[in-house]
């Protein structure tokens, strides 16, 4: 077997996060400690509240959890998409990934 030219890259395999991973990985990179989940891995609204609070964002943080996870985005310059939320005020994984996006582009700007 030969080995593969030195210029090819290899991705790893796209491993699917779930949601809790989403927001321990945002509470690492604002150095603080994940909020506990709620039931049936519904993400905690305080995640939002600590991304506000600790990127000196200045949103309000009365906002509803969907309400709140779209600032951060737009804050960002990124754009919010009816996919991102659900019914009962949730935020759906592609709209965890979008603030943690956001938070990527905060602290490496």
């Amino acid at each position: 077997m030969t080995d593969p030219p030195r210029n090819m890259v290899f991705e790893p395999a796209a491993v699917p996060l779930r949601k809790s991973d989403i927001v321990q990985e945002i509470a690492e990179l604002l150095g603080v400690a994940a909020p506990a989940m709620s039931t049936g891995s519904t993400e905690p609204r305080a995640i939002f509240a600590l991304v506000n609070d600790h990127l000196g964002l200045g949103l309000d943080n009365a906002l509803g959890k969907p309400d709140l996870a779209r600032a951060i985005v737009e804050a960002s310059g990124g754009r919010w998409s009816p996919d991102f939320e659900s019914r009962g005020a949730t935020v759906t994984k592609s709209g965890l990934l979008a603030v943690l996006r956001a938070v990527h582009f905060f602290l490496d700007d």
